[in-house]
């Protein structure tokens, strides 16, 4: 046979290989990127690891997770527009580092509304399509996690009244709104620049929860916690809409089966066990712990805080009074959980 015949032969034998892969196991395998601003060691990403598991066993290898943790796709505020464009197929994101653009959302953010961590998880996520749904246009809510903050600071702080003229971390538009009620300077910053800004004396405090305040080291520079109803924070796990209508409909299926409270239970209690222990830890390690007294007027001002959150949500055509009448009901619900 002549080289030119030759070679004409093998392309077309290399074309042919490719053009029709033999099927196999691997070949099948349907693969979705997992976004997460968050280290390694923190229990949304552990939360997501099991999640990961629980998927890949389901459905018998054929959907993977892969996770970027770390902030390795783009950093907190970053996170929703990333899984909305389809760049991720999933993320969590924090909804306070984007203040104002969720503000049904922040309604249970309100101080006196979540009574636990993971019957608020739980609540949360049962409600999360139907009235949260129009904070997230273009994803799907998977599930939704919540903690109960505290304020991490670099002197002690026993009173509410404690906290004017300082400035304060703010996690979120009704965090600041909180801490501006008591006198507080609310400040925005990064999760990823908290140690720094602590450190350097930047700020006074953080106002976080438990797990933050451990993956973040804040015990470095701040030795003293506050605990009171400041209200609380939240996180939801995400997935693009085309990603989802993309797959088989049996994968479809498994997805739904390990979201909204199914989803809550994997995140939400580990995220829940996490808050306890990492409270526990930083008890070992010397921080104090005290519950703040309420003479600076929390409670006088709440109603206020609430009429701010309110008519943020109904300047976006939301039902407000009826938003937080379903999640005061749903967190409820599970309130034996905790």
């Amino acid at each position: 046979m002549k080289p030119m015949m030759i070679a004409m032969t093998v392309a077309c034998a290399l074309t042919a290989s490719f053009a029709a892969p033999t099927l196999s196991a691997s070949a099948q395998e349907i693969q979705l990127k997992a976004s997460l601003f968050l280290p390694p060691s923190n229990a949304l990403v552990k939360g997501m690891e099991k999640w990961a598991e629980v998927i890949k066993d389901k459905s018998a290898g054929r959907l993977v997770i892969k996770l970027f943790p770390g902030g390795q796709m783009g950093p907190p505020p970053r996170q929703f527009d990333l899984v909305r464009t389809g760049v991720a197929d999933i993320a969590v994101i924090l909804h306070g580092a984007t203040p104002g653009r969720f503000p049904v959302v922040e309604l249970a953010h309100l101080p006196g509304l979540v009574k636990g961590n993971y019957s608020g998880a739980l609540g949360l996520s049962e409600i999360a399509s139907d009235v949260f749904g129009a904070d997230h246009p273009g994803v799907r809510i998977l599930n939704v996690v919540v903690a109960r903050t505290v304020i991490i600071s670099r002197s002690q702080i026993n009173d509410t009244s404690d906290l004017k003229g300082k400035r304060i971390r703010a996690a979120g538009s009704v965090q600041s709104n909180v801490l501006e009620a008591l006198g507080a300077v609310p400040t925005a910053i990064q999760p990823g620049d908290l140690n720094d800004a602590l450190s350097k004396g930047m700020i006074e405090g953080v106002s976080i929860g438990y797990t933050g305040i451990d993956s973040y080291k804040l015990e470095d520079a701040g030795k003293f916690i506050a605990e009171g109803d400041m209200g609380s924070i939240s996180f939801a796990t995400i997935m693009n809409q085309a990603s989802y209508n993309n797959l088989p409909a049996d994968l479809r299926k498994i997805i739904d089966e390990t979201s909204g409270v199914a989803g809550a239970r994997i995140f939400g209690k580990i995220f829940a066990d996490d808050e306890t222990s990492a409270k526990n830890d930083l008890l070992k390690k010397g921080v104090k712990i005290t519950q703040m007294t309420d003479r600076g007027g929390l409670l006088v001002s709440a109603a206020k805080i609430n009429e701010q959150a309110g008519a943020k949500a109904e300047g976006r055509g939301s039902d407000a009074r009826g938003a937080v009448e379903k999640i005061k009901a749903a967190t409820a619900k599970y309130a034996s959980e905790d």
